[in-house]
């Protein structure tokens, strides 16, 4: 029976790859987060992967995520529309539905924007809001990144967010990227905010590739 949906599942996605202007990406992302939840609290580890289709800017997938803590568990189901102008300014407008199937199952849902701009050769700016319509909860991050070289990226990212009633709080990060090849990249950060007990140190390998179609 496995085989046989394995079989359906792979002829779906090969007829899909094969419509015109429709590609199909995928990738995983392998984490380890230092006392991310306070002093003494050890390694948290987090293993993700996604697949994604897309055809002429529109685009829907499913990313999933497996953690040490089986309440941190969690699958998304996201769709939205993309795009980019000559001059490089980018925008992502999308929905996403967050489900936990071992704390409650199906949680929430967002309306997110996403925008981008490069400013000069090496640097680029970032801005992404999101808005939980049933909670009535936003939050709203800026980041920016500069190409040391080719391979190499420092980066940074601030975020105010809305928890319940609570009075906003505050997250920011700072990092670097070194990248191996077109696919492969590993990633050193440090995360604080206002809500966390502590900073906290996280590194990651990150893999994405195009699986059919492009």
């Amino acid at each position: 029976m496995r085989t046989i949906l394995g079989m359906t599942a792979l002829a779906f996605s090969a007829g899909l790859a094969a419509a015109q202007d429709v590609v199909v990406y995928g990738g995983a992302e392998l984490e380890f987060l230092h006392e991310e939840f306070g002093p003494g609290t050890g390694t948290s580890s987090y293993l993700s992967g996604y697949v994604e289709v897309e055809t002429r800017g529109f685009y829907a997938g499913l990313w999933a995520q497996v953690a040490d803590d089986d309440l941190m568990d969690e699958v998304d189901l996201y769709l939205g529309y993309r795009a980019e102008t000559a001059g490089g300014f980018s925008y992502d407008i999308g929905y996403s539905r967050y489900y936990y199937p071992n704390d409650g199952g199906d949680c929430c849902g967002e309306i997110t924007l996403a925008l981008g701009m490069p400013v000069g050769d090496k640097l680029s700016a970032t801005l992404d809001l999101a808005y939980d319509p049933e909670a009535e909860l936003g939050n709203a991050y800026v980041g920016a990144a500069f190409a040391v070289t080719d391979a190499v990226e420092i980066s940074a990212n601030y975020g105010v967010y809305e928890v319940d009633a609570a009075p906003s709080e505050q997250e920011w990060d700072l990092g670097a990227t070194y990248y191996i090849g077109e696919e492969t990249a590993v990633d050193a950060r440090w995360y604080d905010g206002s809500e966390y007990v502590d900073g906290y140190f996280g590194l990651s390998l990150t893999w994405d590739t195009t699986l059919m179609g492009g």
